[in-house]
C-alpha cells in the first residue's frame, strides 16, 4: 500500500503535477495507492485532487503500516512525523517542485527518501546545493496538450505572464498597448483555465520567471509551445532548463523596454515566431507525458534500491570540512 500525504492541496502547477504523478502510480500493478488530506480540507471545483477524491482513492484515515509514503512539502512532513513518528524503516518517496525549504519539507533533509526531482533544471539546481546525502532521481518535464484548450487558427496579439513580478508584466502591457499591439496581462498563478485560455489567441506570450527558489515546473512554457505562441522569457535562471535562445524562445533581460522590444518584433517578424513556434513543438515532442509515466515507473520498479542507497547514504557520517591549512 502506497500512502499519499497532501496536507495542504493547492490549485497551482506544482499540485497539478503531484496529482498526475500519483495518477501514475495508479497504474502499477504492485501497489495499491491511498491519499490523505485534512479532514478539514473543502477540495476548489478547479483542484487536481478532486477527480482522485471522487474516485474512492481518499481516505479519512491514513494507512496504519504502509509500504511506501509518498510526501511532497513542508506540510506532508509534518503530518508525516505526527501520523507515523520517527520511522527510519518507513520508505519514503519524496517529490521535490522547488528549491528552497518551503518545498524540501519541514525535517526533510534529516531523513532518508527516494529524493525524485521534477524536472532537469531543478535537479541540477538541488545538485549545485550539495544539501542532498543520497542519490537524486529526475523526472522530465512533461506536459499532454490533449489537456489544453484548442488554439485558434488566426493568433494575434500578446499574453504577459507575470505572477511574480506584476509591476514589470504590467509595464510591458502598457508599452504594448502604447504601440498599438493587443496585450492582456495574466498575474495570477490559477484557476488554470483562466490563463489556459488567454493563451488561445495569443501569438506570443511573455513568460516572465519565478524567484530563484519558487517553483516553476515549466508548465506555462510548454503549454505555450503547445498552442503555437512565440515565446519570449526574462533573463533570471528557469528551473525548468526548458528555452533555447533564437530556436524556440527569445531570452532578455529583466528590463520592461527589452522585453517590449522582443515581443514587439515577434508580432511584426512573421518568419521569425514561425521558427520559434517550431522550436516549440519539437520541444514539446521530447516532453510529452509519456516519457516522464515510463521514468516514474522506473523509479517505482526500482524502488528497493533506490531506499537502500538512501538509507545507506544517511548512516554514513556527514564529512566535516577540512581544517584549513596553515
Amino acid at each position: 500500500m502506497a500512502q499519499v500525504l497532501v496536507a495542504d492541496p493547492g490549485l497551482g502547477s506544482a499540485s497539478h503535477k503531484l496529482a498526475q504523478i500519483v495518477r501514475y502510480g495508479q497504474d502499477q500493478p504492485h501497489l495499491r495507492w491511498r491519499l490523505w488530506m485534512p479532514a478539514s480540507t473543502r477540495l476548489h471545483p478547479e483542484s487536481p485532487w478532486q477527480a482522485l477524491a471522487s474516485s474512492g482513492l481518499l481516505f479519512a484515515l491514513p494507512h496504519p503500516a504502509p509500504a511506501l509514503l509518498l510526501l511532497s512539502d513542508a506540510a506532508d512532513w509534518r503530518e508525516a512525523k505526527r501520523i507515523y513518528g520517527d520511522r527510519p524503516d518507513l520508505p519514503k518517496l519524496h517529490l521535490l517542485h522547488g528549491l528552497d525549504l518551503r518545498h524540501w519539507g519541514h525535517g526533510a533533509l534529516g531523513q532518508p527518501a527516494v529524493r525524485v526531482a521534477l524536472g532537469e533544471g531543478l535537479a541540477e539546481g538541488l545538485r549545485r546545493s550539495q544539501r542532498l546525502r543520497e542519490p537524486l532521481q529526475v523526472l522530465p518535464a512533461c506536459l499532454d496538450p490533449e489537456t489544453l484548450p484548442p488554439p485558434l487558427r488566426l493568433k494575434q496579439g500578446c499574453l504577459v505572464l507575470g505572477r511574480d513580478h506584476p509591476e514589470l508584466a504590467l509595464a510591458v502591457q502598457q508599452g504594448l498597448l502604447a504601440a498599438g499591439f493587443s496585450c492582456r496581462c495574466e498575474l495570477s498563478p490559477w484557476p488554470r483555465t483562466h490563463w489556459q485560455q488567454a493563451m488561445v489567441d495569443s501569438a506570443v506570450v511573455v513568460h516572465l520567471a519565478s524567484p530563484d527558489g519558487r517553483p516553476d515546473l515549466g508548465q506555462r512554457q510548454l503549454a505555450a509551445m503547445a498552442m503555437g505562441a512565440a515565446l519570449v522569457v526574462d533573463g533570471r535562471p528557469l528551473v525548468d532548463g526548458l528555452h533555447r535562445h533564437g530556436s524556440n524562445a527569445l531570452v532578455c533581460l529583466a528590463d520592461a523596454a527589452e522585453l517590449i522590444q522582443a515581443a514587439t518584433g515577434l508580432l511584426q517578424d512573421s518568419a521569425l515566431r514561425a521558427r520559434l513556434v517550431q522550436g516549440g513543438k519539437a520541444v514539446l515532442l521530447r516532453h510529452r507525458t509519456a516519457l516522464e509515466r515510463l521514468r516514474f515507473q522506473e523509479v517505482l520498479d526500482q524502488l528497493p534500491s533506490h531506499w537502500s542507497a538512501a538509507r545507506l547514504a544517511h548512516a554514513a557520517p556527514a564529512l566535516s570540512p577540512l581544517p584549513p591549512s596553515r
